[in-house]
């Protein structure tokens, strides 16, 4: 009996201290308890994105690139853009009935759609329901050190892809690449601690070891890397772009070696328990920022590019496997298409790729409050 009432009172004790440590969220409880001020506009309510922000406890974790919002809340990345229905979690889309607003520079999001979304996130621990104040804007340090290394593909006796009427995937990866770089160091020029190099700037044969051996010795933050696609039959209606990173981070004492063609492993997930638990362990953070860069990326060239959008992909490249730092690869253009072989011979058109490109490490630098 003595057993049984220590059982019960043990039960009774996770019963009442449960609700401090975890519970689910609530908008509209917080708001009412919190006394957060809403706003209604077209007999809809709607609450300030710092409030919302303030709630979840992401005052420091969240960021803003023109009109999209990131938010990371309890491993979650939650996305959505101003004036839109779409709000993603992580991967899966969720829709509101009213789109997010920015009203006189203060974005407001719907409470009601914002809730029913939000309701299956545990939310933090609650420390204080004190109301809301102003916080102070903390400047960002300028002189912050950061490096940035940008990879043009092939080079040398390797040339890479070749198109149809002889451009070769080399010219093109070095071209876009200093294109890349004279418009970071342009938009960077009031930032002089974020540092940009290169793996190669001349046509100089530069090998995957070599590559990666650079990446470390410089302590890159990010290794971003340029090619042109080809399809293995060259097809000549093969299109689109696409940037990929690596599921896995391998740090290895001696890199292997490998002939200089720019793959490691071709071979899709096999989906097997074991390939499953192996890919977990080995999620790290410069994973997940690969991921969220390539996102960045992929979302810049869609904006300026024609061809269709083949998504951000996860590949074992060795030179994305074996950087220790958020690392991500993009094919700009299948060159076997003589038509996107055309176009990547009009200067006009590798700028307007560079710069894509560059807007997207851009977002991402600001995103991470580099900038």
């Amino acid at each position: 009996m003595k057993v049984k009432k220590k059982i019960l009172l043990l039960v009774s004790l996770i019963i009442i201290l449960l609700p401090f440590f975890c519970y689910a969220l609530n908008i509209r409880g917080e708001i009412k308890e919190r006394k957060i001020p809403t706003y209604l506009i077209e007999n809809n309510s709607y609450i300030s994105l710092k409030s919302l922000l303030k709630i979840l406890g992401a005052e420091d974790s969240w960021g803003r690139v023109e009109d999209r919002i990131f938010i990371k809340h309890q491993d979650v990345e939650i996305k959505f853009k101003i004036n839109s229905t779409q709000v993603f979690l992580d991967k899966k889309v969720e829709y509101l009935g009213v789109p997010v607003k920015e009203v006189e520079g203060e974005v407001l999001v719907p409470v009601d759609d914002f809730n029913n979304i939000l309701s299956g996130i545990v939310a933090s621990p609650r420390v204080s329901k004190e109301p809301l104040k102003e916080e102070k804007v903390i400047a960002k340090d300028k002189n912050r050190s950061f490096t940035i290394l940008i990879d043009p593909g092939h080079g040398g006796k390797d040339d890479g892809a070749v198109g149809y009427y002889g451009l070769k995937e080399k010219a093109v990866n070095l071209d876009i690449a200093k294109r890349m770089k004279e418009y970071l160091n342009k938009e960077l020029r009031r930032n002089p601690g974020v540092k940009i190099y290169m793996t190669r700037e001349d046509d100089v044969d530069v090998s995957l070891m070599e590559r990666v051996q650079m990446a470390k010795d410089i302590k890159a933050d990010v290794f971003f890397s340029i090619h042109t696609n080809s399809s293995r039959e060259r097809r000549p209606d093969a299109d689109g772009f696409e940037t990929y990173y690596s599921p896995v981070k391998e740090e290895v004492i001696l890199l292997p070696s490998i002939s200089n063609t720019e793959k490691i492993d071709e071979k899709k997930e096999d989906g097997s328990t074991l390939s499953m638990i192996l890919d977990d362990l080995n999620k790290t953070t410069a994973v997940d920022e690969s991921r969220i860069l390539a996102d960045f990326v992929q979302e810049r060239l869609a904006e300026r590019l024609l061809t269709p959008d083949r998504g951000t992909k996860r590949r074992g490249f060795y030179v994305l496997r074996y950087t220790p730092m958020p690392a991500v690869l993009s094919e700009i253009g299948f060159i076997c298409n003589p038509n996107v072989e055309w176009n990547l011979k009009d200067a006009e058109v590798r700028q307007a790729i560079a710069e894509a490109l560059a807007k997207g490490l851009l977002d991402y630098l600001k995103f991470r409050d580099v900038i």
